[in-house]
């Protein structure tokens, strides 16, 4: 599951870059080929009693699906993007290790940089 959490972290951070970069006015259209990959996570998430959470927690993962639902059907660009990269996002980072997050912060910063950051 790490490697699918990996991924899917990654394909809703590109939304975004790609959204804003390229002043792409199509996220909603855009994040649906993610819905099968966020739904995957959504039910092995919900699934398992994950330690030191509290319901209030799932209980807000419920309310970002909703809104993710809400802005699917009313074409709501920036719903969805909040939905995803202030909601799904965060709960992904909770399963990304620090390592990942230095790793990928090598290969883009100290790519672009041209040095280890």
């Amino acid at each position: 599951m790490e490697k699918k959490i990996q991924d899917l972290y990654e394909g809703i951070n590109f939304l975004g870059f790609n959204t804003t970069y390229h002043r792409n006015n199509n996220y909603v259209e855009n994040c649906k080929r993610l819905v099968p990959k966020i739904q995957e996570f959504v039910q092995w998430f919900m699934a398992g009693t994950q330690p030191g959470i509290g319901r209030e927690v799932y209980d807000n993962l419920v309310s970002i699906l909703e809104d993710c639902e809400t802005a699917l059907r009313e074409h709501d660009n920036v719903l969805m993007m909040d939905a995803l990269e202030q909601g799904i996002a965060g709960y992904l980072e909770m399963f990304l290790t620090e390592e990942y997050f230095r790793e990928k912060e090598t290969a883009y910063v100290g790519g672009v940089k041209g040095e280890e950051p």
